[in-house]
């Protein structure tokens, strides 16, 4: 686990920011599409709050996605002796698995305690996480094994 933990330590911390970031936007989004009235009503507090619900819950996919996808390459690679292309795919797999997994169980819970129609608007939330989970992981996993292998070219500027 230490080998994982070395080589994706940065980007699991860039993973969670991104994930913080990609909910504060839905936050914002939320809020600025929501009803006019309640904007009005609210004021900042429900600007505030909004953002807060946002980011708050983009963190929590964020940190799902990342656990999946560090299972995942866990339960398959644990020596990191597989080729890169391996386990850029398995990470994919597994944080996409683990975005949409939270998703769904809180569909589970609202389908128990307010009824089985809320079971298909968080299937569609999980099946949106798990793409978006996807995509970043692939994007950030690609770039890791890319850098690890000598092949990104970094940007320096304090190089003498």
């Amino acid at each position: 686990m230490s080998m994982i933990w070395r080589r994706y330590r940065a980007t699991l911390g860039l993973a969670i920011v991104a994930s913080a970031m990609l909910g504060l936007f839905c936050g914002l989004a939320l809020y600025l599409t929501g009803n006019a009235d309640y904007r009005a009503q609210a004021g900042w507090g429900g600007f505030f709050y909004w953002i807060a619900l946002g980011a708050g819950l983009g963190i929590g996919t964020g940190l799902t996605a990342c656990a999946g996808g560090v299972t995942a390459i866990w339960l398959r690679d644990r020596q990191l002796g597989r080729p890169s292309a391996s386990r850029v795919l398995i990470g994919t797999v597994g944080a996409s698995a683990g975005a949409a997994v939270l998703w769904l169980a809180f569909g589970v819970v609202a389908a128990v305690t307010g009824g089985a129609g809320y079971l298909y608007m968080f299937i569609g939330i999980a099946v949106m996480a798990g793409l978006t989970g996807a995509v970043l992981a692939r994007t950030m996993l690609s770039r890791a094994e890319r850098r690890r292998d000598g092949d990104v070219v970094e940007f320096r500027f304090n190089v003498s």
